[in-house]
Order: structure tokens, then sequence, then C-alpha cells
């Protein structure tokens, strides 16, 4: 996280080096005020801010609250834009977290900030005071994507306000961080849905939902040399529909570095925003023991199968949900290993 620590007066300077002494960072300072190795705040201080805003992930102001509010005010956007925003009052005894509490990070740089001063962190999003899960910031610490983002805040507001929210958990990785929310709502009864799963969802209510999907599907590719894209794409959404899967939850791509200019798979790559894994023939050999193999597939690429194998390296020697062929093309789709 790169952090600006900005200070306006004497104290507030030598607080601001403070906290870069255990966070790093840029600290700025009025040029009266400077120390070596400390940047300086050029200008009227609002059009300062506002060039600096975009460059930092956080920025800490060790000042009055009411003027970093009129400072960052003509250039918030988001807060899935924004970067964090903390304030420290003059004499570092409140660490508030102003901006991008959860997404951004705030709330975290804020309780940071507060250790380093032995200040008292001032926290105000509803989640951590009523101390209810943060789907938003729960999805990006795990790695998921947030589908129907637009009803965040309404499922967010049914969970701090105490109605029945039905969460359906089927990735097992969630299941220990989320246990506490699984318990027995009728869906008739339920305010709002949270659903933590790789399927696609056939929705049958008009409530406020979420789904949290996780990233642990790999997409093993084997085919002839110069297959069209279009081909490649349609058979792989296909195969998802048909798994009933939701296309997002694709991790990576696997196969053989031979293909590394194939040019459909580096198309499908750009399509499904993912990287694509490539592994040696050597590589594959080691596992290709496991699966059944093609003399033309090896008389060709030097190994009798490619697909399988790349999936199966690529997702920590997973599990597969299937194993496809159809025109030029072999798809093995594999369902990573959960970490613990």
């Amino acid at each position: 996280m790169r952090i600006a620590i900005i200070a306006l007066t004497k104290n507030g300077s030598e607080i601001a080096r403070k906290i870069k002494s255990k966070l790093g960072g840029d600290v700025y300072v009025k040029e009266k005020y400077a120390h070596p190795g400390d940047l300086l705040i050029d200008g009227e201080f609002i059009p300062f801010v506002h060039r600096i805003f975009r460059k930092y992930d956080g920025l800490v102001f060790v000042m009055a609250a009411g003027i970093v509010v009129r400072a960052i005010a003509g250039v918030i956007e988001d807060k899935h834009k924004d970067p964090a925003v903390v304030v420290v009052d003059e004499k570092g005894l409140f660490a508030i977290s102003l901006l991008s509490g959860h997404v951004g990070g705030a709330n975290e740089l804020a309780k940071r900030v507060a250790e380093i001063l032995e200040a008292q962190p001032v926290i105000t999003t509803a989640t951590d005071v009523e101390k209810v899960v943060a789907l938003d910031v729960f999805a990006k610490e795990e790695g998921y994507l947030i589908e129907n983002e637009k009803d965040l805040k309404k499922v967010s507001a049914a969970l701090v306000n105490g109605e029945k929210v039905k969460f359906v958990v089927e990735d097992e990785k969630a299941l220990p961080k989320l246990k506490e929310y699984i318990y027995s709502v009728k869906e008739e009864e339920a305010k709002a849905f949270v659903f933590v799963t790789n399927r696609k969802i056939k929705k049958s209510f008009d409530k406020p939902y979420v789904i949290l999907v996780p990233r642990n599907i790999v997409l093993g590719i084997g085919c002839r040399k110069n297959v069209e894209f279009e081909r490649l794409f349609e058979f792989v959404k296909e195969t998802f529909n048909n798994l009933e899967l939701n296309i997002k939850s694709v991790k990576s791509i696997a196969t053989i570095d031979l293909k590394k200019d194939e040019e459909a798979i580096l198309k499908l790559r750009e399509a499904l925003e993912v990287p694509v894994v490539f592994y040696t023939k050597e590589e594959l050999k080691e596992v290709e023991s496991k699966f059944p193999v093609s003399d033309f597939v090896f008389q060709t690429v030097g190994v009798g199968s490619v697909s399988r194998p790349s999936a199966y390296l690529a997702s920590g020697r997973g599990r597969e949900l299937v194993y496809i062929k159809k025109d030029g093309i072999t798809l093995a789709v594999y369902q990573s290993k959960d970490k613990e």
C-alpha cells in the first residue's frame, strides 16, 4: 500500500514522521517544518491534495477533519476507486477512518496508525460497529468476485439491522468464516440472500441478493493449430452452461507451451480476463500416466495428453468436473483444491 502522510503544523509534521517510521510512505509538510527526506506541500492546499489524491493507495492527514473533508470533496468518486483516507488529530489521540473504510482499506489503516501512535482508532462503518461480516471486504480478502453488486448495500443493511438473511455457502473455503451466518432460514422468510458458489444461480425470488463467486475453476485446453476463437469460446460457454457453472469462476487457462502463440487461446485469455499457464511437455509427462493418451497427440506435440494434465497441474491436482471433445478441441474443467 503506497501511503502519503500530510501535515500542516510543526507538531503534525513530527507525528507524520513517526507514522512514516513504521509504515513507510511519503511525508508532505510545509517548507518551514521540513526535515531531510520530507516532501513539500506546494501551492494552495486543496489543489495540492487533488494533484496527489490518485497517486496513493492511502492518505493519512494529520489535521482537523473539516480541512480534509473540504480538500477531498472535489475528487472523491466511489469506494472502488478512491484511496483510503485517515485523519489523525494534532495531538495524535485519534485515528479516524474517513473514506473507503472497507474496500479501500481505511479501517485497517486507521487501526495500524492508532497502534503506532498508541491512539484510539475510530471506525464508523455499520458492519464494524455491529460486528457483522462486511461482504465486500470478505470478497476482497478471499478473492471472490461480487455479482449483482447493486444489491450489496441492501443485503448489508439487512445484516446490520438483524434481519433474516439466507446464506447459501457451497464453497468449502468460506464455511469456517461464515459458519455463524449459516442457519435455517426459509426462503419466504428471508429479507435478503447471499450465495457463495461457482454455480449459476437460478433465481426464484424477488429480494436483494449478492453472489460471491470463488475463482477456483481451471480450464485445460488442447486444440488443433489455428482453431477459430469463436468456435473455442462457444464451446467453453456451452460446456459451462451444461455444467451449470458460472464462467466467471475461471481462475486460469492451462495448456502446453507449444500453444503460447495460439491466437484463439490468447483471445480467450482476454475474454475471460484470466492468465494462461503454459507447461512444457516434460512437465506434462510427469503426470501423463494418470490419463488416457492419444497416439495422434503424442506424434503432434510429444506428449500423449494436453488438456487433462495441464488442468490437473494448474488446479493443484484438483478434481475433474468434465473432459470433453469437439471440433478439434479438448476441454478439461477442473476445480482447484481448497487451500487451508
